[in-house]
């Protein structure tokens, strides 16, 4: 992959990991002074049984939260070439999509004032992940875009004798 591509892909990463911030604590909306804000509410239609309190949801809804942002963030460094980072951009990237995807289902309902303006998060989290698994795939079966199973070349089938460089 070419630098450039390294760097806008890092960038990318970085910027969708920021972004997850909108859930909470949240944006304003508006006009200057008014209570509209783009944020979760701290419910959820999955994680409320009557015996779980609503702080226990809101902590699992920051730790995940954290942990999508430090991994998208990671991730990002990591391209751009940090240090230490850039030995592991495939597990960084996985995880923090993996937990944006989760933080997403857990708090779906609760976002506010419409579920539907958040609906860019799952979809590049989606997107992600499945890079990281293309990635992955491919470096298990390097072969697999360029026709694999490779057929073998005429010199290199068992028993076949082995070429030789004579011309005369």
């Amino acid at each position: 992959m070419s630098r450039g591509v390294r760097w806008a892909a890092g960038f990318i990463l970085m910027t969708h990991g920021l972004v997850h911030l909108l859930v909470w604590p949240g944006a304003p909306l508006g006009a200057p002074g008014s209570d509209a804000r783009l944020r979760w509410n701290g419910t959820s239609w999955s994680w409320e049984p009557s015996w779980l309190p609503p702080m226990a949801i809101r902590t699992v809804g920051g730790v995940l939260l954290a942990a999508a942002i430090l991994g998208f963030l990671a991730a990002g460094l990591a391209l751009l070439g940090l240090p230490g980072a850039r030995r592991f951009p495939l597990l960084t990237s996985g995880t923090g999509a993996v937990c944006s995807l989760l933080m997403f289902g857990l708090s779906w309902p609760g976002l506010e004032p419409d579920p539907s303006e958040f609906a860019t998060g799952p979809c590049l989290s989606t997107a992600v992940l499945g890079s990281v698994a293309l990635a992955l795939l491919l470096r298990k079966w390097p072969g697999l875009l360029r026709g694999w199973p490779r057929r073998p070349v005429a010199g290199n089938l068992p028993g076949a004798p082995p070429p030789t460089n004579r011309t005369a």
